[in-house]
């Protein structure tokens, strides 16, 4: 599953953020809803999701809403609507008349993976037109964190300069790349994960393969982003990951067949962007459970968990070995940025993550 592409999205309940549902549902009922909702958060934690599902509760015909309705009732109503509503079909599948989906998605004929100019620009074919069922139109974009700069300036013209009965949605995985005159003019929610029961639900119903075990330890892994959990398991990075843990608990790990393994992860990323995704997420938490090893002298490590856990796990533990928690966050800042300027550079990510990978060995065998 891609978290750009809806048609493979199967209707799951939408599950937490009930916060701020209580409060868009109140606002809409008094009249008070902002033109502009920055949503942010991690990835994988349901914001896009989210935002059609307001999308939807927004654009189904007026029902003559009554003002004195319990707020609590209207959030039912809007998380009541699902695959049988023909409204939610429509803005799930990016059909509605007055609904802009803007996402990207790399590819030949979008190398950047950004979202351009031009499509910012296709905001006005519906702008500039009254309603076609005289209602609200909703622009959603996903991601601000996928805009180029001339974007960025054409999105911030249509905040300042809001059309009547128009709301957006700017979805933000990473809040600090979105540039201060954006965020003043939005409200900003900032998304908690949800909790481990209801990730653990959605993941149930998206995931019959799994076992329970294996579920759970998704659920744990990813800590309450189900769209993370499904990825990585759709992703095969449990493969490499256990491929390098094993060749690591050797007391002797063959440097050739590391190197070899790395330059196979490397060529895979190339092709499959869900790993790539999932690669930078798992490196992330590996860095990070290292340096948390490392301050806390290993009382988190754990030898009965879940085999892709656990696998992190003990390649953090010998790192925490080596390194100190400085030293650590150092690594993990360059690895992150060698990385995506590596992909965005179009470089061979075969010869990278041999890099990567005889860098954490080195040190790790040579100190």
């Amino acid at each position: 599953m891609t978290f750009e592409d809806a048609k493979n999205l199967k209707y799951t309940r939408l599950r937490g953020h009930r916060e701020f549902l209580n409060q868009f549902c109140t606002s809409k009922q008094k009249n008070t809803l902002h033109h502009a909702y920055l949503l942010s958060g991690h990835l994988g934690i349901g914001k896009s999701y989210l935002a059609r599902q307001l999308a939807a509760y927004l654009l189904q015909e007026e029902q003559g809403a009554d003002i004195n309705v319990n707020p609590i009732d209207e959030v039912e109503t809007a998380l009541s609507l699902n695959e049988d509503n023909p409204v939610w079909r429509q803005v799930f599948y990016h059909s509605h008349p007055d609904l802009i989906y803007l996402s990207a998605i790399k590819s030949e004929a979008n190398k950047s993976g950004q979202i351009k100019l031009d499509d910012i620009k296709s905001i006005s074919n519906l702008t500039n037109h009254q309603s076609g069922r005289g209602g609200w139109r909703v622009i959603i974009l996903d991601s601000l964190d996928k805009i180029n700069q001339n974007g960025a300036n054409a999105i911030l013209k249509l905040l300042e300069e809001p059309p009547v009965k128009t709301l957006f949605f700017l979805v933000s995985h990473n809040i600090s790349k979105v540039i201060p005159t954006i965020r003043s003019r939005c409200q900003h929610i900032k998304l908690e994960p949800i909790t481990n029961q209801d990730a653990y639900l959605i993941l149930k119903e998206h995931s019959h393969d799994l076992k329970d075990d294996e579920l759970g330890g998704l659920v744990s892994l990813c800590e309450g982003s189900p769209g993370m959990a499904l990825l990585i398991s759709s992703s095969g990075i449990s493969l490499f990951i256990e491929k390098f843990k094993s060749l690591f608990d050797a007391k002797t790990p063959q440097f050739e067949t590391l190197i070899s393994l790395a330059s196979s992860w490397g060529s895979a990323l190339s092709k499959n962007p869900e790993l790539s995704t999932a690669t930078v997420f798992v490196f992330d938490k590996l860095f990070s459970q290292a340096a948390l090893f490392s301050i806390q002298a290993h009382e988190n490590y754990s030898e009965g968990e879940d085999s892709l856990k656990s696998s992190l796990s003990k390649i953090a533990l010998i790192l925490a070995e080596k390194y100190t928690a400085n030293e650590l966050a150092n690594l993990h800042m360059e690895w992150q940025n060698h990385f995506h300027e590596a992909l965005n550079s179009y470089l061979d990510m075969g010869v990278f993550m041999q890099q990567s990978i005889y860098q954490i060995y080195s040190h790790t065998h040579l100190r």
